[in-house]
């Protein structure tokens, strides 16, 4: 099986130091978003593509990183695939896969970034069909995958906090998951000493509790995964 083409081609890149990145960063994110959802009938049916796919990625550590996970997923009984899932993803704050509660827990700046997201996927015309708020990792990753440059560098920015401490939560963990946030980070700019210093801050201070309600986000559109896997 070959890895297939996206539907929003990466356009040429200045050579500029910031954008040396992982040359199939999209099919990172697209594959990365496809390991994070749960384990349903349907994706389980898809190990064998999504690790056909993630061996077929140029050489780098986000492939080695995305290979390393599919292996072990495909091999995994599904029983205990889904209680993982749960275990990691549902029952632990730290490594829940909401990226604007990372940064914000419950706090009303959250409902702010939640809209930005939202906005942020109308104007790319992103019409995620997920019974999911529109910073749910796998969501964010679609978009990231399918958007245009700016608009992807934009909402991964916004939301990069919450990613690296998702990502560093796994990594503490050892968890079976850690490798495919760590192949997401790898595709990202180097962190900063600002980024850090922001990271330092949420978790000396820990997330928020102010509780605001927040919708989720009404259902549309076709999905786009299937374009991520030919």
């Amino acid at each position: 099986m070959t890895f297939g083409p996206l539907p929003c081609e990466p356009a040429v890149e200045p050579a500029r130091p910031r954008l040396r990145r992982y040359q199939a960063r999209r099919d990172v994110y697209a594959l990365a978003g496809l390991c994070l959802s749960y384990p349903d009938d349907d994706l389980l049916a898809r190990r064998q593509a999504i690790l056909d796919a993630c061996r077929a990625l140029p050489s780098g550590r986000p492939r080695d990183e995305l290979a390393g996970f599919a292996e072990w997923f495909a091999g995994a009984e599904p029983g205990r695939l889904r209680v993982a899932y749960v275990q990691t993803f549902d029952h632990k704050r730290r490594t829940a896969l909401d990226v604007t509660f990372a940064r914000y827990g419950d706090a009303r700046l959250r409902g702010g970034a939640l809209l930005a997201l939202r906005q942020a996927y109308q104007a790319a015309g992103f019409a995620p069909t997920r019974d999911e708020l529109p910073d749910h990792l796998p969501t964010v990753l679609q978009f990231a995958a399918l958007a245009g440059d700016d608009e992807a560098d934009r909402v991964l920015a916004s939301v990069r906090v919450g990613i690296e401490l998702i990502a560093r939560a796994l990594a503490d963990r050892r968890s079976a998951y850690a490798p495919v946030l760590a192949s997401v980070v790898a595709c990202l700019p180097a962190a900063d000493d600002s980024l850090e210093a922001e990271l330092a801050a949420v978790v000396a201070d820990g997330p928020r509790s102010e509780l605001v309600g927040a919708s989720a986000p009404a259902q549309c559109g076709e999905s786009v995964w299937e374009g991520a896997l030919a």
